[in-house]
């Protein structure tokens, strides 16, 4: 028997018509050695996968894999067997045509996935706080610290700091009063910069993840966020466990490239 777990997937597809589509996947965890149509390439992390086509993977233990389609589908496919893993599963058809704004997050965060590893972090702790946005860059040079701090309790604070081309983080301290805070960070250029919040006992508080953008381009920019981030919100409420924050980091990421580039930002 085949160990295939879709979440809420059979309820779905009996009430909604399948619309077939050319839209790929991602491949977003991929354990074990998996091939797509019996091929001779093994599937990595990050490539795409579409509708239709057949997984096997090469284990005599155990495989997982986890694909993420643009019509908001979470797939997990598992097998512990080597017959069932060599006998396969077929990628089922998407249930609905995935929107112009899906296709062009899906194309965002593999360009990203593609690009160099991302800034290694420590595992998150389960009482900080996790937050990704994009914030313009004012007159001075600067960004204003009360909007990625928002819910940042009153106190004082060790803040790390580390642009995407950084070595290494800089650090400094933090006296924080509310919203109506008007402290300041500046930043050296536009793009991805990485904030980490310590409370007085050194434990961590906050982690930002922001995209610091000219504001000629910020509105932009911030309505391309704001509609992928509700995509992955609406998406995570079928399909529970969606990665919601690193997909949005990613996509800062890739937002922040056209910029370097001389491109238009996502639109």
């Amino acid at each position: 028997m085949h160990f295939l777990r879709v979440w809420f997937a059979a309820i779905l597809l009996s009430i909604t018509p399948v619309w077939m589509h050319a839209a790929t996947g991602i491949a977003w965890e991929v354990h074990g050695h998996w091939r797509l149509n019996q091929t001779q390439n093994f599937l990595l992390r990050g490539d795409p996968v579409s509708p239709g086509v057949l997984l096997t993977a090469d284990t005599s233990t155990s495989a997982s894999l986890v694909i993420l389609m643009p019509d908001g589908q979470r797939l997990i496919f598992d097998c512990y067997k080597a017959h069932t893993c060599a006998q396969g599963f077929r990628v089922p058809a998407l249930m609905k045509k995935p929107d112009s704004d899906a296709i062009e997050l899906f194309e965002a965060v593999r360009r990203a996935m593609q690009q160099s590893a991302k800034i290694a972090t420590p595992q998150l702790a389960a009482n900080t706080v996790e937050t990704e946005l994009v914030v313009p860059i004012q007159q001075d040079g600067t960004i204003l610290l009360k909007q990625p701090l928002a819910a940042l309790p009153p106190g004082q604070y060790r803040m790390t700091v580390q642009g995407e081309g950084d070595a290494r983080p800089s650090e400094r301290s933090l006296t924080w009063s509310d919203t109506s805070d008007e402290a300041r960070l500046s930043v050296p250029h536009a793009g991805v910069y990485r904030l980490q919040l310590f409370g007085s006992l050194g434990g961590e508080r906050m982690r930002v993840v922001c995209l610091a953008t000219p504001s000629d381009v910020f509105s932009s920019r911030q309505k391309a966020f704001a509609e992928a981030r509700n995509d992955l919100l609406e998406w995570n409420e079928s399909f529970q466990g969606w990665p919601i924050h690193e997909w949005l980091q990613l996509f800062l990421r890739t937002m922040a490239q056209p910029q370097e580039n001389g491109k238009n930002p996502p639109e």
